[in-house]
């Protein structure tokens, strides 16, 4: 069986809508299903923002080390930790974006839509050439029409990852930073879950040097379930978006994402099941 009709044995087992952007970065070899449809993004919007964030920062717009207020009106629902904290306390912008990258914080994610501007972060992904990335709105506001919901594309979010990837967008010092974030992500139950972390050989040995690392975003609504990631294993690297839209079960959903992951894992270093 392809990777392409296991892959979609997998989706449709699942139900709903998947796209799937993958590419191996050495030799460019992809894996494409519905890459170029819009899906509503979820948090999988937080990359563009993030590269926004480092793009002001490079050319002196921003400091990364200035510290911002947060005030109750800036705390809303969902991910993250600020909600809770006390109001009134500083935190520097880097430190935001790390928040909103590694845990997903809504509130930190809508203080850094504010201190950059939507129109930036939109015209920057446009000068990427990556139009079908749309910035609408804020997280966890007023209920909106699915019409006003943040949009991406898993080609967009695969090419976007690929040039960070290869030091491409902003500068490479900058796409150092972004990817030590992404590394940190503390939700790994997609992308990563059933990737393998050690060949099996020998006992994990202290020192040893890891021979898996994902960079990663998630990103997660009602029926959605997204996971976009950076894959270093060993000597094969490659970039992947999985996005699933109108789950019936999301439970079922992730599974899917789960597997459809392993098997492109699978494909990409020639390590059968």
């Amino acid at each position: 069986m392809s990777i392409h009709d296991k892959i979609l044995e997998l989706a449709s087992s699942a139900g709903g809508v998947f796209g799937i952007a993958a590419k191996e970065l050495s030799t460019g070899r992809e894996i494409l299903m519905n890459a170029d449809q819009q899906f509503v993004a979820a948090s999988i919007i937080k990359i563009p923002i993030m590269v926004e964030g480092f793009r002001q920062a490079e050319e002196g717009l921003i400091r990364l080390q200035t510290k911002m207020k947060l005030a109750d009106t800036d705390k809303v629902g969902g991910a993250g930790i600020l909600k809770v904290m006390s109001q009134g306390i500083k935190i520097p912008v880097i430190d935001l974006i790390r928040l909103m990258i590694v845990i997903s914080d809504n509130t930190a994610s809508n203080i850094l839509v504010d201190l950059l501007g939507m129109d930036h972060v939109n015209r920057t992904m446009q000068k990427l050439g990556f139009t079908g990335i749309i910035l609408r709105r804020k997280f966890m506001t007023l209920p909106q029409t699915v019409q006003a919901a943040n949009a991406v594309t898993p080609q967009d979010i695969t090419d976007l990852l690929e040039k960070i990837a290869k030091g491409q967008v902003v500068s490479r010092r900058a796409c150092e930073e972004m990817v030590r974030i992404m590394k940190e992500q503390q939700y790994n139950d997609l992308i990563p879950a059933l990737i393998p972390v050690s060949d099996g050989k020998e006992e994990s040995l202290v020192g040893q040097v890891k021979n898996m690392e994902i960079a990663h975003k998630t990103g997660s609504v009602s029926g959605v379930r997204h996971d976009a990631a950076i894959v270093y294993a060993g000597s094969v690297n490659y970039v992947v978006t999985i996005l699933a839209s109108d789950l019936p079960d999301t439970r079922h959903g992730e599974d899917a994402i789960r597997r459809i992951s392993l098997e492109i894992y699978r494909h990409f270093t020639g390590i059968s099941g």
